[in-house]
């Protein structure tokens, strides 16, 4: 129980006490003093009811601020995930996302490598459906979109029943509600140079999969060298 919550009993507690205090009093030679406990006690519950609230706001605006970054995060894996499989450029755009969804094949194909990253995303989503109940209940958006994203974790186990066809429809499903949360407004079929960025092929999964590995190495690399190049100037 946080600060404001319990300031807010503790006013609406004591104005209890001083109102029934003020009835207690009440005779004709103290009606100066029941109506001052009187007034007391109306204005303590007041801001006790004033506290409550803004307490209430307050816990709202946290718990959307993490559904959005949760969302934020849980979107741009996904593309991730599917620019390996299906291409497109390497900035993330809805617009381009929606067309290659829809342009996807279920016979394109999967690679271990790349099905690894959908399992990967599924498991991410799993691990935030049981860990944070809180954000599932404020936010129904991110609970179904969630919800499509886990069963992507059990593709491989699953995979005399799971074609790629059921990735695309649990990827689809995820950013219509993500898209939704973080205020965004994809327009169907109106990206028409998807097609161009498009290239499923083997190569080209290997070749894009290789590459964002070799930029998360380096990244981490020039991080490490940032961290440790104090202590080198000190002799």
């Amino acid at each position: 129980m946080n600060t404001r919550i319990v300031l807010a009993i503790g006013c609406l507690f004591i104005a209890v006490v001083v109102i029934v205090t003020g009835v207690l009093l009440a005779d004709d030679r103290q009606a100066e003093v029941v109506s001052l406990f009187g007034n007391l006690g109306t204005e303590l519950i007041g801001l006790a009811f004033t506290v409550a609230i803004i307490d209430w706001l307050l816990e709202r605006k946290r718990l959307n601020e993490q559904v959005q970054h949760l969302a934020w995060r849980m979107l741009h894996d996904l593309d991730h995930a599917f620019w390996v499989w299906q291409g497109g450029r390497r900035e993330f755009h809805l617009d381009e996302l929606m067309a290659l969804l829809d342009m996807a094949d279920k016979d394109d194909p999967l690679p271990r490598f790349t099905e690894e990253l959908f399992i990967n995303l599924g498991i991410r989503a799993s691990d935030n459906l049981r860990l944070q109940p809180k954000l599932m209940a404020h936010d129904r958006r991110l609970r179904a979109a969630l919800k499509s994203l886990a069963g992507l974790a059990q593709i491989r186990e699953a995979k005399n029943i799971v074609h790629a066809g059921y990735i695309v429809d649990g990827l689809r499903a995820a950013v219509t509600n993500l898209a939704e949360i973080t205020g965004q407004m994809p327009h169907q079929g109106e990206f028409a140079a998807a097609r161009s960025f498009r290239d499923p092929t083997f190569e080209a999964q290997q070749r894009r999969y290789r590459g964002s590995l070799h930029e998360s190495i380096m990244r981490q690399g020039i991080d490490s060298m940032e961290h440790n190049s104090p202590g080198e100037e000190q002799h």
